[in-house]
Protein backbone atom coordinates (compact mmCIF):
# COMPACT_ATOMS: atom_id res chain seq x y z
CA UNK A 1 0.00 0.00 0.00
CA UNK A 2 2.24 3.61 -0.68
CA UNK A 3 2.22 5.77 1.56
CA UNK A 4 0.86 9.41 1.45
CA UNK A 5 3.53 11.15 -0.50
CA UNK A 6 3.47 8.84 -3.10
CA UNK A 7 -0.70 8.82 -3.57
CA UNK A 8 0.57 13.06 -3.66
CA UNK A 9 2.91 12.71 -6.13
CA UNK A 10 0.70 10.73 -7.74
CA UNK A 11 -2.13 13.00 -7.74
CA UNK A 12 -0.07 16.09 -8.79
CA UNK A 13 0.76 13.59 -11.92
CA UNK A 14 -3.12 13.98 -12.43
CA UNK A 15 -3.60 16.88 -11.88
CA UNK A 16 -0.82 18.75 -14.18
CA UNK A 17 -2.68 16.00 -17.22
CA UNK A 18 -6.23 17.39 -16.56
CA UNK A 19 -4.96 20.66 -16.59
CA UNK A 20 -3.44 20.07 -20.18
CA UNK A 21 -6.60 18.88 -21.10
CA UNK A 22 -8.73 22.02 -20.08
CA UNK A 23 -9.25 25.05 -23.64
CA UNK A 24 -8.04 27.74 -22.33
CA UNK A 25 -10.91 29.58 -22.91
CA UNK A 26 -14.24 28.30 -22.10
CA UNK A 27 -17.37 29.33 -23.87
CA UNK A 28 -19.45 31.78 -21.27
CA UNK A 29 -22.84 31.74 -22.62
CA UNK A 30 -25.78 35.07 -22.62
CA UNK A 31 -27.30 34.28 -19.06
CA UNK A 32 -23.80 34.32 -17.39
CA UNK A 33 -23.80 37.05 -14.87
CA UNK A 34 -22.23 39.97 -15.91
CA UNK A 35 -22.74 42.28 -19.15
CA UNK A 36 -20.86 43.22 -21.87
CA UNK A 37 -19.26 47.16 -21.19
CA UNK A 38 -16.94 49.60 -23.31
CA UNK A 39 -14.95 50.63 -20.20
CA UNK A 40 -12.88 54.35 -20.59
CA UNK A 41 -10.70 54.23 -18.09
CA UNK A 42 -9.16 57.34 -16.26
CA UNK A 43 -5.92 56.51 -17.89
CA UNK A 44 -7.46 57.22 -21.24
CA UNK A 45 -7.45 53.06 -21.95
CA UNK A 46 -10.40 51.57 -23.63
CA UNK A 47 -11.49 48.57 -22.59
CA UNK A 48 -13.70 45.85 -23.07
CA UNK A 49 -15.28 43.02 -21.14
CA UNK A 50 -17.90 40.96 -18.78
CA UNK A 51 -18.90 43.17 -16.40
CA UNK A 52 -20.14 42.42 -12.85
CA UNK A 53 -20.56 44.66 -9.96
CA UNK A 54 -18.09 43.60 -6.67
CA UNK A 55 -16.84 45.25 -3.57
CA UNK A 56 -13.62 46.63 -2.55
CA UNK A 57 -11.92 45.12 1.07
CA UNK A 58 -13.29 48.51 1.73
CA UNK A 59 -16.66 48.11 0.73
CA UNK A 60 -16.60 50.29 -2.04
CA UNK A 61 -18.07 49.68 -5.69
CA UNK A 62 -15.42 47.85 -7.42
CA UNK A 63 -15.70 45.62 -11.26
CA UNK A 64 -15.03 42.31 -12.14
CA UNK A 65 -13.79 42.63 -16.08
CA UNK A 66 -13.90 39.33 -17.43
CA UNK A 67 -11.73 38.04 -20.56
CA UNK A 68 -10.90 41.99 -20.96
CA UNK A 69 -9.66 43.10 -24.22
CA UNK A 70 -7.90 46.43 -25.06
CA UNK A 71 -9.74 48.16 -28.01
CA UNK A 72 -7.68 50.79 -30.10
CA UNK A 73 -7.35 52.04 -33.25
CA UNK A 74 -6.61 49.96 -36.33
CA UNK A 75 -3.62 51.79 -38.88
CA UNK A 76 -5.37 49.43 -41.66
CA UNK A 77 -8.13 47.12 -42.42
CA UNK A 78 -12.24 47.46 -42.78
CA UNK A 79 -12.90 47.60 -39.02
CA UNK A 80 -11.59 51.13 -37.21
CA UNK A 81 -10.64 49.24 -34.03
CA UNK A 82 -8.31 46.07 -32.96
CA UNK A 83 -9.09 43.98 -29.71
CA UNK A 84 -6.06 42.81 -28.27
CA UNK A 85 -5.91 40.76 -24.72
CA UNK A 86 -5.50 43.36 -21.67
CA UNK A 87 -1.93 43.04 -19.87
CA UNK A 88 -1.16 40.54 -22.38
CA UNK A 89 2.41 38.85 -21.80
CA UNK A 90 2.46 40.38 -18.12
CA UNK A 91 -0.11 38.05 -16.64
CA UNK A 92 -2.18 34.91 -17.78
CA UNK A 93 -5.16 35.90 -16.06
CA UNK A 94 -8.79 35.91 -17.49
CA UNK A 95 -10.20 38.32 -14.99
CA UNK A 96 -9.02 40.97 -12.96
CA UNK A 97 -11.07 43.91 -10.55
CA UNK A 98 -10.89 47.24 -11.57
CA UNK A 99 -11.64 50.08 -8.46
CA UNK A 100 -14.19 52.31 -8.76
CA UNK A 101 -12.06 55.14 -8.81
CA UNK A 102 -10.01 54.05 -12.15
CA UNK A 103 -12.76 54.15 -14.29
CA UNK A 104 -13.94 57.09 -16.26
CA UNK A 105 -17.26 55.54 -18.28
CA UNK A 106 -19.24 52.80 -18.51
CA UNK A 107 -20.21 52.75 -22.28
CA UNK A 108 -22.55 50.45 -24.53
CA UNK A 109 -20.60 49.10 -27.33
CA UNK A 110 -21.56 49.28 -30.77
CA UNK A 111 -22.80 45.98 -32.54
CA UNK A 112 -19.91 45.17 -35.05
CA UNK A 113 -17.41 45.58 -31.95
CA UNK A 114 -19.65 43.65 -29.36
CA UNK A 115 -19.86 40.78 -32.11
CA UNK A 116 -15.88 40.96 -32.73
CA UNK A 117 -15.36 40.97 -28.69
CA UNK A 118 -18.01 37.80 -28.38
CA UNK A 119 -16.23 35.58 -30.79
CA UNK A 120 -13.08 36.27 -29.64
CA UNK A 121 -13.21 35.52 -26.39
CA UNK A 122 -16.23 32.86 -26.70
CA UNK A 123 -18.88 34.54 -25.09
CA UNK A 124 -22.82 34.86 -26.18
CA UNK A 125 -23.58 37.96 -26.65
CA UNK A 126 -27.30 39.50 -27.43
CA UNK A 127 -28.22 40.40 -30.28
CA UNK A 128 -29.25 44.00 -31.14
CA UNK A 129 -33.01 44.27 -30.43
CA UNK A 130 -35.68 46.38 -32.84
CA UNK A 131 -37.50 49.09 -31.50
CA UNK A 132 -40.81 46.85 -31.49
CA UNK A 133 -38.84 44.01 -29.61
CA UNK A 134 -37.48 46.66 -26.96
CA UNK A 135 -41.18 47.93 -26.53
CA UNK A 136 -42.52 44.20 -26.36
CA UNK A 137 -40.15 43.31 -24.12
CA UNK A 138 -40.96 46.38 -21.71
CA UNK A 139 -44.60 45.90 -22.10
CA UNK A 140 -43.97 41.86 -20.88
CA UNK A 141 -41.74 43.34 -17.49
CA UNK A 142 -44.94 45.74 -16.85
CA UNK A 143 -47.26 42.85 -17.06
CA UNK A 144 -45.33 40.37 -15.29
CA UNK A 145 -44.66 43.20 -12.37
CA UNK A 146 -48.85 43.74 -11.93
CA UNK A 147 -49.27 39.99 -11.67
CA UNK A 148 -46.67 39.50 -8.59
Amino acid sequence: MPGPVVNGVRHAASTKVSLEEVPATTHLPLMAEGTIRLLLLNSGELLMARLRSTTDPDGQTAYQLIRPRRVHTADAGDQPWQLEPYLKGVTSQTSLVLFKHALASVLEPDGLLLQAYSDETSQECPFEETPVERLKRAFQEFTDSLDS
